[in-house]
Order: structure tokens, then sequence, then C-alpha cells
């Protein structure tokens, strides 16, 4: 069924501007409980910090390789209003949040397993409630796990509110990361053999009408879905190099980075075609410089936002920004509310 789309040309406004988490570290994800509105975040859990169940302080390589994370409970403005700990999850690149009553379950990457570069990736999923406070390990009888493709590894996932859909990322056993769609009523029930839609991740590396060589090849970091669509977030940290031709390259320009958003149609696999806009760009995947006056902005996070659950089709996506110095970082959302109805 054609859905309506995010028009990624549209302005992006300031929602929350430079707020602190739980942690001093970097966001990597956040998601929206539309129905309680509350938004929830994720970051790799700081340095010096000793849990229970820990004979001493863990440091940062550490709870980066262990894949622990911590989840912020903010209000819509960013205070914060609660958190809790993940021992053994992965690197919170993206989560799912759906409310449940007065209160949320999380759908994040689980079972981590450390990479060459420092991090760690979970290689499945988890689903759990957010208990303020709470420790969770990853090894908990109480945590429902899943493996949604047999033998995939890397996976992460997202809710679509609009549609009551799950959606995931994963590598698949060639080596590919593909997206898939479920039906989150199913996806609950470890019922997966019926995704709505399966496609390879595209290269946004083929970006129209931009000068590559200076933007080089963005990271992806995020990605919801809504309907037909799947959102990606790619982006670097300013000051971020690349060897380009033999020479390392500035690829994020302070005060310009190499920000997009693109809009991929779940049905084709494909890029979906630009709408017409209002706007002075009309490209798919977008530039955007949203936040660009921050002195460290690197892109972390997608969120699907509805002001009015009875009006779920109108729909907003926040763009999250990690923010401040190290040691203090911050979080920041910009969001997008321009949408293009189905012709």
């Amino acid at each position: 069924m054609p859905s309506p789309r995010l028009d990624l040309n549209s302005s992006s406004d300031n929602w929350i501007r430079e707020k602190a988490t739980r942690d001093t570290t970097i966001i990597q994800s956040f998601g929206y409980d539309n129905a309680n509105k509350n938004i929830y975040l994720a970051q790799v859990t700081q340095a010096g910090l000793q849990l229970s169940g820990e004979s001493a302080p863990v440091s940062s390589a550490d709870r980066n390789l262990n894949g622990d994370l911590t989840i912020t409970k903010w209000d819509m403005s960013g205070n914060v209003l609660g958190y809790m700990y993940l021992r053994g999850f992965g690197h919170g690149m993206n989560m799912g949040v759906e409310p449940v009553g007065g209160s949320a379950y999380l759908w994040t990457e689980v079972d981590a397993v450390p990479l060459s570069d420092g991090t760690s990736r979970g290689t499945r999923l988890a689903r759990f409630p957010f208990v303020s406070g709470k420790v969770l390990d990853s090894t908990s009888s109480s945590l429902a796990t899943y493996t949604p493709a047999p033998g995939s590894t890397i996976n992460t996932a997202t809710v679509d509110p609009v549609y009551g859909r799950l959606g995931i990322r994963y590598r698949d056993t060639d080596g590919i990361m593909k997206y898939q769609v479920h039906d989150l009523d199913l996806a609950r029930l470890n019922i997966w053999s019926e995704p709505l839609a399966t496609i390879s991740e595209p290269d946004i590396t083929a970006v129209p009408g931009w000068p590559l060589t200076t933007y080089g090849h963005p990271f992806l970091q995020g990605y919801a879905v809504v309907g037909q669509y799947l959102y990606m977030l790619h982006g670097n940290a300013y000051g971020t190099t690349e060897s380009i031709g033999g020479q390392d390259v500035v690829i994020s320009q302070p005060s310009v980075g190499n920000t997009f958003i693109s809009c991929v149609d779940l049905t084709t696999g494909a890029f979906a075609p630009a709408p017409p806009s209002t706007f002075n760009q009309n490209v798919n995947p977008c530039y955007t410089a949203a936040a660009y006056t921050l002195d460290y902005r690197e892109p972390e996070g997608l969120g699907v936002y509805i002001p009015d659950l009875s009006q779920p089709g109108v729909f907003s996506i926040g763009l999250g920004f990690a923010s401040g110095p190290a040691g203090a970082r911050r979080a920041t959302i910009y969001g997008k509310t321009g949408l293009v109805q189905p012709s």
C-alpha cells in the first residue's frame, strides 16, 4: 500500500539542543515512545563506573569491547527521567521503541562480539522492558532474544510506529548487509517466515550532484522505517579524514559536514525518486546542514515522531547528533516535518 514519505528537502528544525544523557559518551541511537511522549537514547557506557557484580571500575576500552550500553530516558524536552545499563549487548547503532501501557519495551542488538577496531556488535536481537536503574545482562534468562534470519549477524532493529512493523538490519551468510520488514506482532512471537520486504543495503556513495571527493564515504549512523520507505542517516564527525587518491582528505569539514539523509523504496530497493519540493535542493540522498553550528557534530540516529496518535500518518523524523567536548558529550535532535503524500 502506498504510504506518505518524508520530504528530505524540507527544513530541519531545532527540537532539542545539547542536552545531557545519563553518561558522558557519544549517543549512538534514539527512538520515540509516541504513546507516552518519551525519548530513549543508547550510548556506550562511560569509563570508570562500577556496576553491580563488577569488582572494580571498568575502562572505556573494555566497555566498548564488552558491548556495554547505557539507555537514557528523556522527556520531550530532553530532561533525564531514568536510565538502565545493558551488559554484553553491542554498540547501540540502532534501537526500536515499542510502547506498552505506561512504559516501553526496547528492541536492541545483543550477544556482543568484539571487533578489531576496539568496538563490538550484537549478533542477535533482544526485546526487554525499560526498567529505570536496572542492570541487565545479555545472559539473563528473562531476556527474549531472536535471530530473524538464519545465520545472520550484526542484527539491529527499528520500530515503525505508524504501521506497526519491525524493521531489521543484518549481515547475511554471504556478508551482505540487508534490511527486512516484519509485522511487529509476529516478530514479538518469534515468527520471521513472512517478511513484508527484503532488500540489500544501497550504497550512498553515488550521491547525485555532490562532489564525492569532498564528502568521501559517509558512515551509516542510523535508520528508520515508515510504511514502504526506509530512511538512512549517513555522516562523520567534523574533521574526519579519508584516504582518497593516496592523500588524506578531510571529508567532514567544520561547519559543513558530510551528513546525508536518504529514502529507499522497500518495494524496489532503490532510492525513491526525489519528489517535487519548494526548497532549493531536490535530491535523494539529500545533504543536510542541520545543527551545523555545533562545535562537535556527529550524526547519530533517526527517530519517528508522531505528534498526535489520532493522526498516525502525520509523522516527523528526528535526526540525532552527538555534540559537546570529549568527556562531556551532549545530545541534539533536529527534526524534519515535511511530508509528501502518495499520488
